[in-house]
């Protein structure tokens, strides 16, 4: 078995790997949510450790609907604090997860945890399906298992509610076919609103691109610098630097200049338009994103001939 460790405590990630090997199991550890993102989609993980609260802007209960929608069956168990409510529990299962341990446990008990997840990983695989945000009025997809009622967040929105089976539309898999002369760009998401970082992560991802995210202008531009990413995805209202001047900012940077941008927003203001083009945005897309739209975009900027 293989087993990724996503805890940002050295120490308690190191018990739990001690333990493993002592069991004779593989294992590799991440601090942070993308760290883990990356690890998992490079190595051949039998099972996933997530503690709920990590840095780097992703939290254990995002961390897990990005590895489930990148492994659907793949098992994933929480560990969390001594001190954590029943529901912190609730919404851990809401999200997907297939166990959830409080510090400090036994070795018995983690084992006896893993051995339930893995049992329950073997039934039937859920299947895809799209469901309409009342709210927002997106078509986003998600992954059931048949005959289940399930709490969903509309990643678009963020508006939580209860989804029943009838409400949801089959799609074939795979539902979505991407160009693949684009895979495997480097894609920067800035946005203050962890759901919707998520979801553009869950898209991105998927379809092969590497992908970093940023919560403002000033960590996005300070990650575009060190990291020269292909393009950048931002939301216009941003904490601090806004999307507009985090724009200017790439485009007047010369390692940053070949950087294209696109803006993301529920406004309907012509000005900032204005301003956008002025700051050099490449394009403007508007709130709530469709995933067909979205690729169909990218690829266009991906693909086009230099200036």
């Amino acid at each position: 078995m293989f087993v990724l460790i996503v805890e940002d405590d050295p120490t308690v990630s190191e018990s739990l790997r001690q333990a493993f090997a002592a069991d004779k199991h593989e294992s590799l550890a991440a601090f942070n949510a993308l760290a883990g993102l990356e690890l998992l989609r490079s190595h051949p993980v039998d099972l996933i450790l997530l503690d709920i609260n990590l840095p780097g802007g992703l939290s254990g209960y995002a961390a897990c609907e990005a590895y489930k929608n990148l492994r659907p069956q793949l098992p994933v168990i929480f560990i969390t604090g001594a001190f954590t409510s029943d529901a912190d529990a609730r919404l851990a299962d809401h999200m997907g997860a297939s166990g959830f341990l409080r510090k400090p446990f036994a070795v018995e008990e983690l084992f006896a945890t893993v051995e339930r997840a893995l049992a329950a990983a073997k039934a039937a695989p859920p299947a895809l399906f799209a469901f309409r945000c009342d709210e927002c009025g997106a078509e986003s997809r998600v992954r059931q298992q048949i005959g289940d009622a399930r709490r969903l967040r509309c990643p678009n929105c963020g508006a939580i509610r209860v989804v029943k089976m009838d409400e949801l539309r089959p799609l074939p898999e795979p539902w979505f076919h991407f160009p693949p002369t684009t895979l495997r760009r480097r894609i920067l998401v800035v946005d203050n609103t962890e759901h919707f970082r998520l979801y553009l992560l869950d898209l991105l991802t998927e379809v092969g691109h590497y992908v970093v995210t940023a919560r403002d202008g000033q960590e996005a531009f300070r990650l575009a610098q060190e990291w020269v990413p292909d393009l950048v995805i931002t939301d216009i209202l941003l904490p601090g630097i806004d999307g507009i001047a985090l724009c200017q900012q790439i485009k007047a940077t010369p390692r940053l200049s070949r950087t294209s941008v696109i803006t993301i927003t529920n406004l309907k203001n012509d000005e900032y338009r204005l301003q956008g083009h002025q700051a050099g945005v490449d394009l403007f897309m508007s709130k709530p994103i469709q995933a067909e739209d979205l690729y169909e975009k990218v690829h266009a900027l991906l693909t086009r001939a230099p200036a």
